[in-house]
């Protein structure tokens, strides 16, 4: 037992001898090493946080806690036409996550669909899950309309949701649903704009184009694939419609 404590005193003094007098042997290599796990493990945070990593996206909680709980609903007697962009022949933008456009805005409209239905209203769907129809075609006649977009750009940076409109008329009705989204989306809101895209001008009702998100920004086009924050979009819009037919 004596001769392990000498040794392992022997070894202790040795060590302490080399960090004191041999310097210059080691403080560069330690240096280098020191600088290197730095910067490896700020690459690793990067990565994982600022990059938005799917795999760590799975985990992201769509709900907003700020908002008050559902509510029963009575859209009784009003008749709403539903119209999920592209379909069939046209899959619209294309996605890098999951479904492409016309899938994701059909999915978003089928449990919209079913949500304004159980609280009494009559829903005109413009187009079926695969069904390619013309613009000409999504011209139907209710009291609202909703044409429901996942759009694309050249540029990825750009993201967040915009919801548009075309005559006086329809402003309100936009200003509504984009409040209410507002304050379910996890986007950037670009505002309730004016633009003449035929959907909505060949109206004369309140009739309005959302453009959810961008598929061509990952984040965007991540959330819009995901079936929890589809589902956060559609309570947003059930809240819309209900604050326009109760303002």
């Amino acid at each position: 037992m004596d001769s392990i404590k000498k040794g392992f005193k022997k070894l202790l003094d040795a060590a302490g001898y080399f960090l004191k007098y041999k310097k210059h042997l080691y403080i560069k290599p330690l240096f280098f090493i020191i600088i290197a796990l730095i910067i490896v493990l700020a690459s690793a945070y990067i990565y994982k946080n600022v990059l938005h990593e799917p795999e760590d996206l799975i985990t992201m909680d769509f709900s907003n806690d700020d908002v008050e709980e559902e509510m029963d609903y009575d859209f009784s007697g009003t008749t709403i036409a539903l119209d999920p962009g592209h379909g069939g022949d046209d899959p619209g933008a294309p996605s890098k996550y999951g479904e492409d456009e016309d899938h994701v805005v059909y999915s978003i409209a089928s449990e919209l669909e079913q949500e304004l239905t159980d609280a009494g209203a009559k829903v005109i769907m413009t187009r079926g899950k695969d069904e390619t129809v013309s613009l000409d075609g999504r011209k139907v006649e209710a009291d609202l309309f909703i044409s429901l977009h996942s759009d694309a750009f050249d540029d990825p940076a750009i993201s967040g949701f915009t919801t548009y409109y075309t005559y006086p008329n329809q402003e309100e009705f936009g200003q509504h649903l984009n409040a209410a989204l507002d304050k379910r989306s996890l986007l950037y809101n670009r505002g309730n704009q004016v633009m003449e895209y035929q959907v909505v001008w060949q109206l004369d009702y309140p009739g309005v184009l959302i453009e959810l998100g961008y598929l061509s920004n990952e984040f965007d086009d991540y959330i819009l694939n995901q079936e929890d924050y589809q589902g956060e979009m559609v309570t947003a819009i059930m809240e819309g419609i209900h604050s326009y037919l109760n303002r």
